[in-house]
C-alpha cells in the first residue's frame, strides 16, 4: 500500500499553492505524514552575497526569511481553519517550513532528494501560448525529473474535504 509520510509543497502564495497546501494537509492527515512547506526567493542568493559584501551587519535578509516563514505557517493555518469551517477538521499534522534562495525547480528537486520525500504536491498555473508550448511549465518539468511521486493540483476542481 502506498503511503505518503514525507510531503513537500512548493509555495508561491497564489491560489494554486493554497490548493496544494490543503491537499497536502489532507493527505498527510490520512497517512500519518508530515508536510514541508518550501518558499524559494529567487533573488535571495544574489542579495545575500551583495549585502554581506556591502553591509555585513544588515538584517534585511534574516528579516525577510522570518517574514516568509511566518507567511508559510499562516497559509497552513488558514487551510486548517478552512477544514474546521467546512465541518471536517483535520488532526494536527507535523509541519516544517523552509525558505531558501535559488531557482524554483532545482530547489524543489534538491529538497526532494535530501528529505527522501514520498510526494510533492504542487499547484499549476498552466503556461499558455507559444512559451508554454516550447518550454513547458515548472510542474511538467518537476513531474519529469522528480525522484518521488508528484501530485499536480488545480485551484478549481480539487475535491476539497471529500471523504
Amino acid at each position: 500500500m502506498y503511503t505518503a509520510r514525507q510531503i513537500l509543497v512548493p509555495v508561491d502564495f497564489s491560489d494554486v499553492s493554497r490548493a496544494a497546501i490543503s491537499a497536502a494537509l489532507q493527505i498527510a492527515a490520512d497517512h500519518g505524514g508530515s508536510v514541508h512547506l518550501l518558499f524559494v526567493e529567487e533573488g535571495m542568493n544574489r542579495d545575500l552575497k551583495r549585502r554581506l559584501d556591502t553591509a555585513p551587519q544588515d538584517s534585511v535578509i534574516e528579516d525577510t526569511i522570518r517574514l516568509n516563514e511566518q507567511s508559510l505557517l499562516d497559509a497552513a493555518e488558514l487551510e486548517m481553519q478552512r477544514c474546521i469551517d467546512a465541518g471536517a477538521p483535520l488532526p494536527p499534522v507535523p509541519l516544517t517550513v523552509h525558505v531558501t534562495g535559488g531557482e524554483w525547480l532545482e530547489q524543489i528537486l534538491e529538497f526532494a532528494r535530501n528529505l527522501e520525500l514520498d510526494l510533492v504536491v504542487t499547484g499549476t498555473h498552466g503556461r499558455k501560448g507559444v512559451k508554454g508550448i516550447l518550454t513547458g511549465s515548472v510542474s511538467e518539468k518537476l513531474v519529469a525529473r522528480s525522484p518521488c511521486s508528484v501530485l499536480v493540483v488545480k485551484p478549481h476542481g480539487f475535491p476539497y474535504l471529500r471523504d
